[in-house]
């Protein structure tokens, strides 16, 4: 047997299984049995082709070609056939030239056993190939004729219509499957060249095996359930891997001819041989990566239960921001589910429409559903899912509005987040790319996970909800602090200004007294020089120190820029050392040298350390000391903030940083303190926590931030 032919055969036996495996999944349809037809018709030309390669005489060759044309004559007609049933075309006139190409191909079968058809065979390296005479040009014309209008057909659908609805789309998309296939299997035509005494392989069963393969995935797809899509993926994999064995062992055979074909019997076993173990050595790693590429890119693996419900109640209900929460769902459903699309859509209670808050493979992010129309009243009234294949089985009609809405959301389930009878959002998933549809199964734990993630949305709302209360209340601490503030350095506003007040008064009565009358002009307009600019340092120091307090009791804005530390701290220690001093209180700043900058928004870095200097200092009381402490290690910053008050109770370390827990006497705190310091430090990327306390001795707070970066520092 030829090694040239084991190409042909492996891909024959491989499209005849196919055609069995479609037939029997459907042997009433009438597309099932053309396709049957088809893959038998293939599977004899390749078959006779495969003898015809192998044979040694003339006579037996040509036999054998005549023969294959029992299957080739059939393969322009059973695939115009196909196209017609497929588009769901069986009108009068392609009734009847479906029957006309029936009786032209048994015409040609008589006329392919004359001289006038084939009459000899040519010797090629591969084998002999069959010559093709006068009436062959006819058969060509046949072939294009019927071949050439079932993919006319096709691509005039696929040009004049676009899906407007779930029962259009799919079977859109299935002629497309088609159309391609067809259009791949052009290709095969390159076994023409030989029949007119051009030396080419003729390697065009490779691309009748990717025809065949799509067009048996177009027929089954959407169809089978969980059992069906293994053996489909086993059949591709079949497929592909006669292909690539093709592919490979074309190379080997072409040198074994003209390499080797003068080095004797045993130099091309030899190479035979060599070939054969490369082949065996690396047909593993193909079957590896063939399995990858059906795995990656035909079909997703079926995904894990247990992962989906660990990933969610470990990782995303437990989110307290909004905007990650529903970003975190999209990717991690989009991931673990293999979606083709999803989204989460949230209520806006003023405008009673839910919009997009996150999505993933959509085709209009901006979409919204309306109160009180279409889904959003079925999802309100039922507070059941809509599944699009159900939809499709039953027959139900879908209005334009709905179907419209489904496309842009590209969603094939869609479950409401239902809160005490609320709606109060909208889960849309799309696709699963392993093609396979929504068992009960998936519903049993996409459900009650929709659920899950409405408690957690409604969670993330109430926090939301409680940081602007939380922030409120710590912007009006915030002001009665700096009414407190505002008593304690009024003095230092005083001192500079009555400075300023006595040196212009002493000017001016000395000038009223005459006291100046013996001074030259010159002399007398250099001494109110001088004391003009004594005024003017005082009253800069006032400015100075009231606009600190102004600055101070603005809101921040939530936006990062570079900061410096030193600058920093020296205006917060402007601000609450007036206090301290009062309370003979020693303020100690020990800063390592050229301390780094980093990206914080200036105001809420100003708060943080507010609040924790001033925290340490009332944990004083009288007499004592506060030191802040700063340095860098292994690319960030640290700074210590540290008192030498009374300590905090090893009870009561745990809750230090709760909502509303505080240590101080009622009605002098509101307990929001540390709570909102670590919500602000972390919000701009740093760290806060309690480096030590000891009863007696003093406590430690630390903070940390990233040091900014070179790109940051650059902008």
């Amino acid at each position: 047997m030829s090694p040239y032919s084991y190409p042909p055969l492996i891909a024959g036996f491989s499209i005849m299984a196919l055609g069995v495996f479609v037939f029997l999944h459907n042997k009433k349809a009438a597309l099932n049995r053309v396709f049957a037809l088809m893959c038998f018709s293939i599977f004899i030309w390749l078959g006779s082709y495969t003898i015809a390669f192998s044979v040694r005489s003339k006579e037996l060759a040509l036999f054998w070609a005549r023969f294959s044309y029992i299957g080739v004559i059939f393969i322009p007609i059973t695939v115009h056939h196909i196209s017609v049933l497929f588009l769901n075309a069986l009108d009068t006139v392609n009734k009847k030239l479906i029957f006309v190409s029936y009786i032209l191909g048994f015409l040609f079968l008589i006329i392919s056993r004359t001289p006038l058809f084939f009459n000899d065979v040519y010797s090629y390296f591969w084998g002999y190939y069959p010559k093709a005479e006068i009436l062959y040009i006819p058969f060509l014309a046949f072939f294009v004729f019927f071949y050439g209008r079932g993919l006319l057909l096709l691509l005039l659908y696929l040009l004049r219509r676009f899906p407007a609805n779930y029962y259009d789309a799919r079977k859109y998309g299935q002629n497309k499957y088609v159309f391609w296939a067809l259009a791949i299997a052009v290709l095969a035509s390159i076994d023409y060249i030989a029949k007119f005494g051009i030396q080419f392989y003729p390697f065009g069963y490779i691309f009748m095996t990717c025809y065949v393969v799509i067009l048996a995935y177009a027929i089954v797809a959407h169809q089978l359930m969980d059992i069906e899509v293994i053996i489909k993926k086993t059949l591709v994999f079949a497929g592909l891997l006669a292909s690539v064995f093709a592919i490979l062992i074309l190379p080997t055979l072409i040198i074994q001819e003209y390499l080797l074909r003068g080095a004797g019997t045993t130099a091309r076993l030899i190479g035979l041989t060599i070939s054969g173990i490369i082949i065996i050595v690396t047909m593993r790693r193909i079957e590896t990566f063939l399995v990858n590429v059906t795995d990656k890119y035909l079909f997703q693996k079926k995904y894990n239960y247990k992962e989906l419900l660990r990933t969610f109640t470990g990782e995303v209900l437990t989110v307290l921001d909004m905007d990650s929460l529903v970003n975190l769902t999209v990717n991690k459903l989009s991931d673990i589910v293999k979606l083709t699309s999803c989204a989460v859509l949230l209520l806006d209670e003023d405008k009673q429409q839910f919009n997009v808050m996150a999505s993933q493979g959509i085709k209009d992010p901006t979409v919204t559903l309306v109160r009180p129309d279409g889904i959003v009243t079925f999802l309100e009234q039922t507070h059941g899912y809509l599944l699009r294949s159900d939809l499709a089985e039953k027959k139900v009609l879908i209005p334009d509005s709905i179907q419209e809405i489904i496309a842009k959301l590209n969603a094939e389930l869609i479950i409401p987040m239902v809160l005490h009878e609320e709606v109060m959002g909208v889960l849309s998933l799309g696709k699963k790319k392993s093609d396979e549809s929504y068992t009960q199964d998936d519903l049993d734990i996409l459900l009650p996970l929709a659920k899950t993630l409405a408690i957690a949305i409604s969670n993330a709302k109430l926090f939301v909800e409680l940081g602007k209360t939380q922030a409120e209340a710590a912007q009006k601490e915030k002001m009665a602090v700096i009414g407190t503030l505002s008593a304690g350095i009024n003095h230092e506003i005083c001192n500079p200004l009555g400075i300023a007040r006595g040196q212009c008064e002493a000017f001016l009565l000395n000038i009223k007294d005459g006291l100046y009358k013996e001074i030259k002009t010159d002399d007398l307009l250099e001494k109110a020089k001088e004391i003009m600019r004594k005024v003017i340092k005082e009253t800069d120091r006032a400015t100075a120190i009231t606009k600190k307090l102004s600055t101070f009791a603005k809101p921040a804005k939530g936006e990062s820029e570079l900061v410096t530390i030193e600058k920093e701290i020296d205006d917060v220690i402007g601000l609450v050392g007036y206090e301290l001093k009062l309370e003979k209180i020693e303020i100690v700043k020990n800063l390592q040298d050229n301390l780094p900058n980093i990206m914080v928004d200036r105001k809420q870095f100003q708060e943080v350390l507010f609040n924790l200097i001033r925290n340490a200092g009332q944990a004083i009381g009288e007499k004592g000391k506060v030191t802040v402490t700063g340095y860098k290690e292994k690319g960030r910053v640290f700074i210590d903030i540290q008192d030498t008050g009374s300590g905090i109770p090893e009870d009561k370390l745990k809750m230090l940083f709760n909502p509303f827990f505080t240590t101080k006497e009622p009605g002098k705190g509101t307990g929001l303190g540390l709570f909102i310091v670590r919500q602000v430090v972390e919000k701009n990327g740093g760290k806060i926590y309690l480096k030590s306390s000891k009863v007696g001795e003093g406590t430690t707070f630390t903070i940390e931030f990233p040091m900014a970066t070179a790109e940051k520092v650059k902008v």
